[in-house]
């Protein structure tokens, strides 16, 4: 079978992280716990990055409240090409030392980031089938990665599907970005899923492990992204060895978030 050999794909330029010190220059509330953040380098010019990378955010440490330094990785909802300020999107989490502060952080209000960081990139050249699966915030990375597939006409050639799950309606966010690719594009397919639908929803309903194991997936010639929770990229990774689509090809790309 030809997924038991390991495709050659070009390798991305390597660009160095940078510890930056920065500012909150833009807040909007994309769900009722999701919260879209943009902030800014002081003093230095923006940097160069690939779709899909992420940055750090660094919590100092507090020795009064004896809290050590720690970085909390956020994926980057913007591409290089509208790179005005940083843009991630974050849930909230209750008690969480980061999305406490960036829950309360006022415009204007200063931070340190360490970035771009990561290798859960597009894998070019691209095979004929992309499924980009995400859970929650694990979303971020493909909106960029999918900017990038407009911008160099890859998503008008490649068949390529989004598979994006949460819970209810209420988590569900960018839906109409993402539905104007699939009527922009008609290579593009948009499926959004609930675990836990209210009464009123006509769309997809499940988890995305489960579509995945309905779905006849073109393995010989297909990549696929996951990103989101760890269960669902483990159990992600799973289905696709049964399906006959060896991680060890390197068309198998993963990345965890905080569970």
């Amino acid at each position: 079978m030809s997924d038991v050999v390991r495709f050659e794909f070009e390798k991305p330029e390597r660009f160095k992280a940078v510890e930056y010190d920065a500012r909150v220059v833009r807040r909007d509330w994309v769900t009722p716990d999701t919260l879209e953040i943009g902030f800014e380098p002081v003093g230095r010019s923006m940097f160069d990055f690939h779709p899909g990378q992420y940055v750090s955010i660094v919590l100092d440490a507090d020795e009064t409240q004896g809290l050590k330094r720690e970085l909390r990785p956020y994926s980057m909802w913007n591409h290089p090409e509208e790179f005005q300020y940083v843009v991630t999107v974050a849930k909230m989490v209750d008690g969480g030392r980061c999305t406490t502060w960036l829950r309360d952080a006022p415009v204007g209000a200063p931070l340190k980031f360490l970035g771009p960081l990561g290798g859960f990139v597009l894998r070019r050249p691209l095979h004929s089938h992309i499924y980009f699966v995400a859970t929650g915030t694990g979303v971020v990375p493909f909106r960029s990665m999918l900017q990038d597939m407009r911008a160099s006409g890859e998503l008008r050639r490649v068949k390529t599907t989004l598979l994006f799950g949460v819970r209810t309606q209420d988590d569900l966010f960018a839906v109409d970005e993402f539905e104007r690719y699939a009527r922009d594009f008609p290579n593009f397919t948009f499926v959004p899923t609930l675990s836990r639908p209210r009464p009123g929803w006509e769309g997809a309903v499940g988890r995305v492990t489960a579509h995945l194991q309905e779905w006849d997936l073109p393995v010989d010639d297909m990549q696929i992204y996951l990103c989101g929770n760890g269960r669902m990229v483990a159990d992600g990774v799973e289905l696709m060895k049964a399906k006959g689509l060896n991680p060890r090809t390197r068309r198998v790309i993963v990345e965890k978030y905080f569970d």
